[in-house]
């Protein structure tokens, strides 16, 4: 004011009137949240019986019984959708807006802008529109909202992590072992593999004598090859797999070792998290990159490496034919504002409920290889049957029905019917019925989702990265695409990540 003398917030009309927009504002946010993680009763009921659906209708009558329910489903409403709805609605019923600027305030204009955008379009075009928009909103609210035990978990927030991925790299042991082989070594029936429903025709078995820090390696060195850096420049190192080379040292060291490393000092260690290993890993990459005092130009390593074949029985006509091994690996570091790379989106959810679901039992303190009271005797109980891979497959898959289009929402509003925006899906490939499945129910396009089960197998932790670099070698991902890379992994747990590569 006149004479520097300061006012009390309270006291200064246009401070005191900003802030408290900003406070209604963040009042109606949380309220709109609060609407989507607990529906009102009459939510509720159109999301069981949608008015609109009924087959008693006319396509007129169908167009306004899902505008006089749409107001319901507000809360569950993302992105543009609001937008569409009302130019849809308002070119169906109005026809072409007038022409001349929308007056008013920025409210007024951006329903004129988003009615004009729905220009020339018939009026029963514009109807099936908008009931097919309100159909996916229902869908996406179901699986938000159902079961009532997940209504109040929160949904994945947009992180805006800026970061990079240089190069991909990947190593595939030489041995191809086909279904024939795989019938063989297990006694199995001659041409059964080939009426299962696996999706597997081939995969890679590691030979006698390689070892998963050396598969590693071997994918790194490409990795950092294609990313144009020098091992010596790596910041971290982070060892993603499933299938431990040995009980200790952890994989990190010893891949380290494998890459000429062992004097450099180089951060090593290992995430583990069965099947989702390397998204565990991917997302302590980022935040590493993401701390304050990390140098914009520092260079982590992710690798997964799986030698699985070594703990699966190969008269197991269920299990057998699944699994593969081999490694991949890529390089990340922080990305510039001109690049436009980023993490947006990574989520993780546990259902213990699950936990025997699939298992190794062995390899740990519950079986060792002695006796207890006879430490030179060895142990009965460590059999050849808790050190192998066992699955109840049947179960599994109808737990992750019953959660993966909620985990999905959760991930990001609108997965759970479709794909939107992102370009690729990078899937763990558990199985070709899982694939399937999953993609059935989520709605999304078969032909976005990367494959390369039928030609390696369930790699564990190391499917997704080896797809990842399949798809970037192939020249499918391209830079500036958006990636949904997701799977799940014994325990049972769900993850997925969004990222723009």
């Amino acid at each position: 004011v006149p004479g520097g003398v300061m006012l009390p917030i309270w006291l200064d009309p246009t401070l005191f009137a900003a802030i408290s927009a900003l406070l209604l504002a963040l009042v109606f946010l949380h309220r709109r949240t609060a609407s989507a993680a607990a529906p009102t009763a009459e939510a509720g009921a159109v999301l069981r019986a949608p008015p609109w659906q009924s087959p008693k209708l006319s396509e007129t009558e169908c167009f306004e019984a899902a505008v006089k329910a749409a107001p319901r489903l507000l809360g569950y409403l993302v992105d543009n959708e609001p937008q569409s709805l009302y130019g849809l609605y308002k070119q169906a019923t109005l026809g072409d807006a007038p022409a001349g600027g929308a007056g008013g305030g920025l409210k007024a204009r951006a329903k004129a802008a988003a009615w004009r955008a729905q220009a020339g379009k018939e009026a029963a075009a514009c109807r099936a529109e908008y009931v097919a928009l309100l159909d996916g909103v229902t869908k996406r609210a179901a699986a938000c909202v159902l079961p009532p035990s997940l209504r109040q978990k929160p949904r994945c927030a947009d992180l805006r992590c800026r970061v990079r991925i240089l190069g991909t790299g990947h190593y595939l042991p030489p041995n191809i072992v086909t279904n024939r082989e795989i019938e063989r070594r297990g006694g199995l029936e001659p041409l059964s593999l080939d009426r299962a429903r696996s999706g597997v025709t081939e995969r890679r078995f590691a030979a006698d004598d390689e070892r998963a820090s050396a598969m590693a390696a071997a994918a790194a060195r490409q990795a950092l090859e294609a990313a144009g850096v020098a091992p010596e420049s790596l910041t971290c190192i982070v060892h993603a797999s499933g299938t431990p080379e040995q009980c200790l040292p952890d994989g990190g060291p010893l891949l380290q070792r494998e890459l000429g490393l062992g004097g450099s000092g180089i951060r090593a260690f290992s995430v583990h998290a069965t099947c989702l290993s390397f998204l565990v890993g991917l997302e302590t990459a980022c935040m590493l990159l993401a701390r304050a005092d990390t140098p914009d130009d520092a260079l982590i390593l992710v690798c997964s490496s799986e030698i699985s074949s070594r703990h699966v029985d190969p008269t197991d006509e269920h299990v057998a034919p699944l699994f593969g091994d081999g490694a991949a690996a890529c390089v990340v570091r922080k990305a510039s504002w001109r690049e436009g790379s980023a993490l947006h989106r990574a989520h993780m959810e546990t259902y213990a409920d699950g936990a025997s679901l699939t298992e190794v039992r062995g390899g740990g303190t519950n079986f060792p290889f002695h006796r207890v009271d006879d430490r030179a005797a060895p142990n009965p109980a460590a059999t050849r049957e808790v050190n192998h891979f066992q699955m109840d497959g049947p179960a599994t898959m109808r737990m992750v029905l019953q959660h993966g289009p909620g985990f999905m929402e959760r991930l990001r509003p609108g997965l759970s019917s479709g794909l939107g925006d992102i370009a690729w899906v990078v899937p763990h490939q558990a199985s070709g019925l899982a694939l399937d499945a999953i993609t059935d129910a989520l709605g999304w396009p078969a032909e976005r989702m990367l494959r390369t089960l039928d030609r390696l197998g369930n790699v564990v932790a190391a499917s997704i990265p080896l797809t990842l670099h399949a798809g970037v070698t192939s020249g499918r991902i391209q830079r500036g695409d958006k990636l949904l890379l997701m799977g799940t992994g014994a325990g049972l747990s769900f993850g997925g990540m969004i990222l723009t590569f």
